[in-house]
């Protein structure tokens, strides 16, 4: 009889999970409100900043966010202050289309594009352009493509 050996040498499988901030300072309470259903089945971590309410834990401050996020969704309609300081740091913006004079919808086929854009302020755009933003984060080319195009912003 053949015995199996065991192997003592256990693999480490490194998971990436993916950290959303979702920055709705200055936003409609009910856009967040919308947004909620779908936040809450997202296979990531997700916090909010600024007011809101709900099962979501919150940042305390813009500081925390940024030593944590990898993707910013702006809900507001005003470009966040910590904006050059997220690019810097590799994190992905997803704005509404024109917050940002500079701003184009990144498209991996093409490898153009510098964020990830929505078309209105409605749950079920903002919520697409997150999936979008997940779908691109589990290729890892990609998203370092997307992270280093999003510092073009800074010009």
């Amino acid at each position: 009889m053949h015995k199996l050996k065991k192997n003592t040498k256990s693999a480490k499988i490194r998971v990436r999970i993916p950290h959303i901030l979702v920055d709705a300072r200055g936003a409609d309470p009910k856009l967040l409100e919308d947004l909620m259903p779908g936040l809450l089945e997202l296979e990531a971590r997700v916090r909010i900043l600024g007011k809101g309410t709900g099962p979501i834990p919150h940042s305390f401050s813009s500081e925390e966010a940024l030593e944590e996020a990898q993707m910013w969704v702006v809900l507001g309609n005003k470009l966040p202050q910590e904006l050059p300081m997220m690019l810097e740091r590799g994190i992905v913006p997803i704005l509404i289309a024109g917050l940002h004079p500079h701003a184009e919808n990144y498209i991996p086929s093409k490898e153009t594009g510098n964020a990830i854009l929505f078309q209105k302020h409605s749950a079920w755009h903002i919520y697409g352009a997150i999936v979008r933003a997940l779908e691109n984060f589990s290729f890892a080319y990609d998203w370092e493509s997307l992270k280093n195009s999003a510092k073009e912003l800074l010009a």
